[in-house]
């Protein structure tokens, strides 16, 4: 299958082959098409199938003599006909012959046009510029409605496809199984997108063939696939699990999402995303392959829908509020630092949970801006504790994977730093190595233009299970975090050695270091005797409203 793709095909020269054993009829008609066309020649059938061999997928057309010596213009459509390579190859068949049965032969063996020699050359023209805008139009259409890797329909055709199977049968009941091949980035990078290509084209193709009552399938995204199929009550378990048996070279993680008896009246748009919303919930579990759609993932989703659509308001009437956890610095013995943290309580919906929020605004592109607003209450606070000759210590932020998509980041955060007459070094920004990882060009450019400015860069979750010696000699980090899982291992190992080697490293590559989740005082002594620079934890404060925590800072 040829396709277009995004070239400008009105300002493409074609390629057309000419077939034609007489030499005086080819130049001739060689000479006329020059100017419009790339020509390619063979003086009969059988270097015609040598030329169309080599030259298939750039052919707009082949004309095509009848009547040759060695490999006639019959012969050459029926060899044509056998590989489906050429299927998409247009052919006009020029012969001096005037025969009704030649014709009927040549159309009957694949032949889009027949003209009769002589031709009139504004004519022929005319014949060629139609057949190749029809199979050009032909061919953008198949490309629209069929994905090219896996044969299934595009997201809009099967859309489509699905409304009107709705239409023709209202009173059938149907099924929509959803599915997502786990980690397919890390797989594309490991075996390459050829190989990965072929996962995708098997996958498709087994659950075209396997999937009982099958009716239509769609690639939704890089990896995903919808189908829609007649209602069925099966072990959806075995089944699927049947059907991906021994997929891939390695082990391949697919999960599944089922909506059951589909309302006919839903946007099809609709009824896929609540598939997906419902593999969702058993992406990353292991032995979980499949889960349904019901009406208490409808009650989540709503509330999800309600808080999206809540966030532009909640920030316009300050719902959000800042509260600040503070770092206690070990060799001073006071309050060094501090992390800023988003608490939203909704007027309907009470309080809300940062772990549900702000995925969902990751998800949905929304959390740059409750982003900003926090780099702002940051600023607004450090100034206000210096006016009321509070201690100002640096504050931190948590940063988005999507705030360093943000044109002239650093230029806001320095705007907004600057209004509020705050040293850029008392705001830190805190990321992990997962943001990095995920597009680590961009996110090294963004930080070297915060850190030419002046503001922190901390590392956050170091030793978390993704942790990358070699980032730290890219990232321009000041001060690396360890997360709070390694002193609770510590802690009940009561062996501290990865700790002490982890802030090792980290001062002889010149980080300060922070221990965050200290809860107990053997962990503070142990933590201390080995050099941490500050500790974040329970054991000194919780989270901290705004006026709590000045109060804290006034207590030293």
């Amino acid at each position: 299958m040829m396709h277009s793709g995004s070239i400008d095909l009105a300002n493409v020269k074609r390629t057309i082959l000419v077939v034609e054993d007489n030499e005086i009829n080819r130049e001739m008609l060689c000479a006329f098409l020059e100017d419009d066309f790339n020509i390619l020649q063979a003086e009969n059938g059988l270097v015609g199938l040598e030329q169309l061999e080599k030259n298939y997928e750039d052919l707009s057309l082949i004309l095509l003599d009848v009547y040759m010596p060695e490999c006639d213009g019959f012969e050459f459509l029926r060899r044509k006909r056998q590989d489906e390579r050429y299927d998409a190859v247009p052919v006009i068949v020029t012969t001096a012959s005037d025969s009704l049965d030649d014709e009927i032969k040549c159309l009957k063996l694949g032949a889009n046009d027949f003209v009769v020699k002589p031709y009139n050359v504004e004519i022929m023209m005319n014949r060629i510029n139609n057949t190749i805008h029809l199979r050009e139009s032909a061919s953008i259409v198949n490309q629209l409605t069929w994905d090219n890797v896996t044969d299934l329909y595009s997201t809009e055709f099967f859309y489509r496809h699905v409304e009107d199977m709705f239409r023709a049968f209202p009173k059938a009941d149907f099924d929509m199984v959803c599915c997502d091949i786990e980690k397919f980035k890390s797989l594309n990078d490991r075996y390459g997108k050829a190989a990965c290509d072929q996962l995708l084209c098997d996958l498709a193709e087994r659950l075209t063939n396997r999937l009982p009552g099958f009716i239509a399938g769609g690639r939704m995204g890089s990896d995903t696939f919808s189908f829609l199929i007649e209602h069925q009550q099966l072990d959806w378990i075995h089944v699927l699990d049947s059907i991906t048996e021994g997929l891939f070279a390695t082990s391949v993680s697919i999960k599944y999402g089922i909506v059951a008896k589909v309302n006919h009246k839903l946007a099809v748009s609709l009824t896929c995303a609540r598939g997906f919303i419902a593999l969702e919930k058993i992406k990353g579990t292991i032995g979980t392959g499949v889960a349904w759609y019901n009406d208490e993932l409808r009650e989540q989703q709503l509330r999800q829908q309600m808080i999206v659509e809540s966030m532009d308001v909640a920030l316009k009437e300050r719902q959000f509020e800042v509260y600040y956890q503070p770092k206690h610095g070990l060799a001073a013995d006071a309050t060094c630092g501090a992390e800023a943290l988003a608490r939203w309580t909704h007027p309907t919906l009470g309080f809300i949970s940062p772990g549900e929020f702000i995925p969902l605004f990751e998800r949905n592109g929304l959390v740059t801006k409750l982003d900003l607003f926090i780099y702002e209450e940051a600023c607004r606070e450090i100034s206000r504790c210096r006016d009321l000759g509070l201690p100002i210590v640096p504050i931190s932020v948590n940063a988005s994977r999507l705030d360093f998509d943000v044109p002239n980041l650093a230029e806001q955060i320095a705007e907004i730093a600057d209004r509020y007459e705050v040293d850029h070094s008392l705001i830190h920004i805190e990321l992990t190595e997962t943001i990095y990882s995920d597009g680590p060009e961009t996110v090294a450019r963004v930080l070297n233009d915060l850190r030419s400015r002046g503001f922190g860069i901390e590392l956050d979750d170091f030793g978390s299970g993704y942790s990358s010696l070699s980032s730290l000699n890219i990232l321009p980090i000041d001060v690396m975090k360890l997360d709070m899982s390694m002193i609770r291992q510590a802690s009940e190992l009561n062996d501290f050695r990865i700790v002490e080697s982890t802030i090792m490293l980290a001062q002889s590559l010149g980080f300060k270091t922070v221990v965050e989740g200290v809860e107990t005082s053997e962990e503070v002594r142990r933590l201390s005797e080995i050099g941490c620079d500050l500790i974040q934890g329970y054991y000194f404060s919780k989270p901290l409203k705004r006026e709590d925590f000045e109060k804290y800072l006034m207590m030293g």
